[in-house]
């Protein structure tokens, strides 16, 4: 790919979830990357590689889901281990189990694969730190690492937190820049021209449009409503949020979104002022903010949630809803537009403060104002300006 500007950039993405989960609804940093990615004309065409698995237990979902799964697109190439297809012209999965069984082989594969396609010019965009072989067995003109939280406290990679911190280290040695999604992870990297601190966006036109109330299941519940949205994990304090709802029985709590553990869910059923409306498709989210009176993000304050950086707080203010959120990093900017609690009392303090508060047009246009910046796009055009002027 020649350094000219008028040349448009080709991406091998390594990506931190499989095409079919975003298609069922997944929402994460790495998927809307990839769409804005695809929307701006300096992009010629990505390739993504589907979440690579780690353990046989991924081995077989990724199977099921990915491998014999239904397909909608048009099909490159299918064997027992690898399935490629073609989304639109500017995207193609490639979806492989083989690593498990053989980097090398996995490596010789999607290099042949690359050479077919004429992909002999490109750059690396990664979400993986699991895998840091492409930095040695891909021959690309740049390699991005983007860091989504710290892999290393994640609860459902305990048993690789060896493996993440070193991999941790040969990115901050080898890649050629490092995107940051809290100024936390600071400590994971070294600081440097290459290290650049973009936290989360969120997609303003979706999320700022007049949608119709949806009746089927939060259109007629009782106000006021308290909600969540996003995948109930082991980041959610389930303490706290029974905390709150037995301090408030009268007011009705929803959760949108999946509850990853059967235990969880058996406890929050038991309450009658709760309602667990599951995962929405991504076009329907913004409809279930916007009934919100209050939205909330009882996340634990533990080594994991002080590198992240919830993407709700920005779909919470782009809907112009007042937030309540446990404290955590990187919250300074918007501390003049949310409630940050530290404690259980306070967080059931600051909601009910919200709720004695009459909510009017004013409030609504400075949560509108301050979110104006944050959007994709914009992080976009200012990452892909850093990776023009490394090329």
């Amino acid at each position: 790919m020649p350094s000219s500007s008028n040349k448009k950039i080709n991406i091998v993405m390594f990506n931190m979830s499989s095409f079919t989960e975003w298609e069922r609804g997944l929402e994460n940093r790495n998927y809307h990357i990839l769409q804005n990615l695809l929307k701006d004309e300096r992009v010629n065409k990505i390739i993504a590689v589907d979440y690579l698995p780690h353990t046989y237990k991924r081995v077989l979902r990724n199977y099921k889901e990915n491998i014999l799964g239904h397909l909608n697109h048009k099909l490159l190439h299918k064997n027992w281990h690898r399935k490629i297809y073609e989304v639109n012209e500017k995207l193609i999965v490639y979806s492989t189990i083989l690593p498990k069984f053989s980097k090398t082989k996995f490596y010789q594969k999607l290099n042949k694969f690359l050479a077919e396609q004429n992909f002999e010019d490109f750059i690396v965009w990664s979400y993986y730190p699991l895998e840091v072989g492409y930095l040695e067995k891909i021959k690309a003109r740049l390699f991005v690492f983007d860091a989504v939280d710290n892999w290393i406290e994640h609860p459902s990679y305990k048993n690789f937190r060896d493996i993440i911190n070193k991999n941790y280290q040969v990115i901050n040695e080898k890649a050629d820049l490092i995107f940051l999604v809290s100024s936390q992870q600071k400590t994971l990297f070294s600081h440097g021209e290459k290290v650049h601190l973009f936290p989360n966006a969120v997609d303003l036109k979706h999320y700022q449009r007049d949608y119709a109330i949806i009746n089927r299941d939060i259109g007629n519940l009782l106000k006021p409503i308290i909600g969540y949205i996003g995948t109930v994990q082991d980041r959610f304090d389930v303490d706290l949020f029974e905390f709150l709802l037995k301090n408030n029985p009268e007011k009705t709590f929803v959760i949108v979104g999946p509850i990853w553990y059967k235990k969880i869910k058996q406890r929050l059923s038991q309450f009658k002022n709760v309602h667990l409306l599951g995962r929405k498709p991504y076009e329907e989210v913004p409809m279930y903010i916007q009934q919100f009176d209050v939205g909330i993000i009882p996340h634990k304050i533990d080594a994991f949630s002080k590198f992240t950086n919830p993407m709700k707080i920005y779909e919470y203010l782009a809907c112009a809803k007042p937030v309540v959120t446990t404290a955590m990093t990187d919250l300074a900017e918007f501390k003049e537009v949310i409630s940050i609690a530290n404690d259980y009392q306070a967080f059931d303090d600051s909601l009910n403060n919200i709720l004695q508060q009459k909510d009017d047009d004013a409030l609504k246009e400075k949560r509108k104002e301050i979110i104006e910046d944050h959007s994709w796009l914009k992080r976009i055009d200012k990452m892909l300006d850093l990776i023009i002027q490394k090329l």
